[in-house]
């Protein structure tokens, strides 16, 4: 009986409307983004101009300041860009950007529709303004877009495109061509996850890049962490590989993480970098491909050899008679039996 009289309370059936569990939503347009003036770096405050449900149909506008709805997760809007705007007894409060009036149409089509969608939907921009209705200027008459965000890296970023997502995904994305997707392996899906292994296994896709789609020939930087997929490299040249392992890296099919850019640094500030494997290491420069294992045991009879000729049980043939022991046999023999210590 307790938990009908709950749910009841919070149902919206037959008129019964709990409106304490109201937000209202309203779209404000940026006007401001508050910075510090010596750092320039922000707490999320921005100010903005909105229309309250009260007056907004005598077309008045209010100016108002508004934090981050969600303090941990959230984007600075620029100077120009709309967002929505929730009013609370605490204050106002913005939630991520959303397209302008005049961005793109909506398109509805419904069971008694005759249209057809010709192609595919056009591009979505990342970093899109609209400078029709709201439109700030210097005293030299140059777009405004924030005291950091200049006109030279809005144009840098007017290229980016929205990153492509398929069903189910879950993607974070910056304005800058940088995103995070939380996505799965589907044959369906032409992506580079997309050739083997079972469907619907978890996969994340890390990257730096321009580019809407994956491609590690075109992206800056990439971690994918996959679970049961092999991967395809594109056009990436590799230096060799060692010739001792059972797959090469684009036809392991399996768990595994895959890093790249075009340099890679590993910087251990205050303690050890380990690398430990079940299998093999493999190194692969331009000039060398090594196998750790393989290396490691020619070094370790190089060591034997060396030391049996020093301790005179192996010797060189010489006119007089075989030569002794060297005087580094010691050595020799220590050096051997630290290297067989290294063996598992």
């Amino acid at each position: 009986m307790q938990d009908e009289i709950i749910q009841s309370s919070f149902s919206t059936a037959d008129g019964n409307e709990n409106r304490g569990n109201h937000i209202p939503l309203y779209m404000g347009r940026v006007i401001n983004v508050l910075l510090n003036p010596e750092t320039k770096e922000s707490v999320g405050r921005v100010e903005l101009r909105v229309a309250d449900k009260d007056n907004e149909e005598d077309n008045e506008l209010e100016e108002v300041f508004a934090f981050p709805l969600d303090i941990y997760n959230y984007t600075m809007p620029l100077i120009n860009e709309s967002v929505l705007v929730t009013k609370t007894e605490a204050g106002r409060y913005f939630y991520f950007s959303i397209p302008p009036h005049n961005f793109y149409d909506q398109i509805t089509l419904d069971s008694d529709s005759d249209t057809e969608l010709e192609g595919e939907e056009e591009d979505v921009k990342i970093n899109v303004h609209s400078f029709e209705l709201v439109s700030a200027n210097d005293e030299a008459d140059k777009e405004i877009y924030g005291e950091t965000f200049t006109e030279e890296v809005k144009t840098a970023t007017d290229a980016i495109l929205s990153r492509n997502v398929h069903e189910g995904d879950t993607l974070i994305q910056g304005r800058f061509g940088n995103s995070i997707k939380l996505t799965s392996k589907n044959e369906l899906n032409e992506t580079p996850w997309s050739i083997d292994g079972e469907d619907g296994q978890p996969v994340i896709a890390i990257r730096n890049g321009l580019e809407r789609y994956e491609d590690p020939t075109t992206d800056n930087s990439f971690i994918y962490l996959l679970s049961d997929q092999s991967f395809d490299f594109g056009d990436i040249a590799f230096s060799p590989e060692s010739g001792n392992l059972g797959d090469t890296m684009d036809a392991y099919v399996g768990g595994q993480v895959i890093i790249g850019a075009d340099r890679l640094t590993l910087l251990s500030k205050a303690d050890d970098i380990s690398i430990s494997s079940a299998g093999l290491v493999s190194i692969a420069t331009a000039k060398w491909a090594v196998d750790v294992d393989v290396l490691m045991d020619q070094v370790k009879a190089l060591a034997e050899q060396v030391e049996a000729l020093t301790a005179g049980s192996a010797t060189f043939t010489t006119g007089v008679g075989p030569t002794g022991p060297a005087t580094n046999a010691g050595d020799c023999a220590a050096i051997t039996a630290e290297i067989s210590g290294m063996e598992q």
